[in-house]
């Protein structure tokens, strides 16, 4: 009889890289594909997993970023081997960037360009990369200075977008810390990626989208971590600042997206003086939405207006079933039908969202706006934690895969969206486990 062999994550993570790079002829990606196995093998990460699929998940990210087109775009000059070969350098970089400094190489990781024969522009940025330690080891090495190492960062655009891919993913993971440690990372972040993020969006416009959807990625599990922990100090007050997202919005959509640019004002009218549970306006949480969309290049006018229209039935009188909109605004019916499909939680769930999968609309609002929930976990119970990762398993993820098999121009839009939202879910799942492992040990002391 045969016996078969389960396919690990990390090495179906490998096979669609390699994939990517054999089509794309990425010389230096495919060659950093098999040093990585290489040198991490044997190595794990805080949760157990292979070390391999994290420098493997960075990687993936910055690929479906699309990170060609944003070149493509702004130097179109420049021909597609040019692109190609910038994004081979940026991806095996990616995959490479822990191995100097988690796989103790020698001669400074030098044999990656002398015995290997990747670009010496791979091995720059690596070295970029790798945090030197704190106290001096060798002659050669400098003392870490955290200004100093991002500062150096910062100069060099692929080693930004690789920095913050990095992080991003370690982001998603940081469940398995203990709190202290989690602390300490949070803060961290705030102090030295969030002015990484900035300084990348002045410097690199040409990534300013690539960098928003980073940054969303590592504000959104620092905010959930931070809400949970009781350090409601780091969560960003946007009382002042949302008015920055409304000139976003209205900039993006002027031309174009009509539906969107009208909503935009009606959202503003509808959800004046309603406040979030944090205290700042809760018309924040449907611009936060309706950007993130615009951010990941997904230009549906009607899911984007939708996105600024969907909580008006919850927190506003909402007439006639929308038909005052329609009138009174010069909304399109097909908007209103979305808002109805992604607002409308009366029905079952299984028959809720057969709705919005049938829609790509709505399925793309649906999975923003999900993304953009994690603030309500400062005053969620446990019941509320548990119904949302159920809710997530059992209904948004196979939505997820009806919408890669059914828009597959949404593909990559779909998978950020994906991953993002099951960083939120590892991060609620950690935190129930935590609290009844807890109550189990203290049940055991009392008996």
């Amino acid at each position: 009889m045969k016996t078969s062999r389960k396919i690990e994550r990390w090495q179906k993570e490998y096979q669609f890289i390699k994939g990517y790079a054999k089509m794309y002829k990425l010389r230096n990606t495919l060659i950093a594909l098999a040093l990585a196995v290489r040198y991490h093998d044997g190595q794990y990460r805080d949760g157990g997993e292979p070390y391999i699929i994290h420098p493997l998940m960075v990687c993936k990210s910055l690929i479906r970023l699309n990170l060609e087109k944003c070149l493509q775009d702004w130097y179109p000059e420049k021909d597609a081997s040019e692109i190609r070969h910038e994004c081979d350098i940026m991806y095996a970089v990616a995959i490479l960037h822990d191995v100097i400094e988690e796989c103790q190489l020698p001669n400074r990781g030098r044999e990656l360009v002398e015995i290997y024969n990747l670009d010496e522009e791979v091995w720059k940025i690596v070295w970029i990369l790798t945090k030197p330690p704190k106290i001096k080891k060798w002659l050669w090495s400098p003392v870490y200075d955290p200004e100093r190492y991002f500062g150096n960062i910062q100069k060099n655009w692929k080693a930004t977008l690789i920095k913050l891919a990095d992080r991003a993913n370690n982001c998603s993971t940081m469940e398995v810390f203990d709190e202290g440690r989690k602390k300490k990372y949070i803060l961290e972040t705030i102090k030295y990626y969030y002015p990484l993020c900035s300084k990348g969006k002045v410097m690199y416009p040409e990534f300013l989208d690539a960098i928003t959807i980073l940054e969303n990625i590592i504000v959104s599990s620092i905010e959930a971590f931070a809400s949970i922990l009781g350090m409601q100090e780091v969560i960003t007050d946007e009382t002042e600042e949302y008015m920055k997202t409304v000139y976003y919005i209205k900039g993006a959509c002027a031309n174009e997206m009509p539906n969107t640019y009208k909503a935009l004002f009606v959202a503003l009218k509808f959800h004046q003086g309603q406040k979030r549970t944090s205290g700042d306006p809760f018309v924040i949480h449907p611009l936060r939405v309706c950007s993130y969309l615009l951010t990941l290049g997904i230009r549906d006018d009607c899911a984007c207006a939708a996105a600024l229209l969907h909580e008006i039935p919850q927190k506003c009188y909402l007439p006639e079933n929308g038909e005052e909109l329609i009138r009174n605004y010069g909304i399109d019916r097909k908007v209103i039908d979305v808002v109805k499909l992604v607002s409308n939680k009366n029905k079952p769930l299984a028959e809720y969202y057969e709705g919005i999968e049938k829609n790509v609309s709505a399925l793309l609002e649906k999975l923003s706006n999900r993304v953009h929930t994690c603030t309500f976990l400062a005053s969620a119970s446990e019941e509320d934690m548990i119904a949302y990762i159920g809710e997530t398993k059992n209904y948004m993820e196979p939505m997820c895969r009806y919408g890669l098999m059914h828009y597959p121009e949404y593909a990559n839009q779909i998978e950020i969206m994906q991953e993002h939202i099951q960083s939120i879910c590892n991060i609620i799942e950690a935190v129930t486990k935590k609290k009844k492992q807890a109550e189990t040990g203290l049940t055991s002391q009392g008996s």
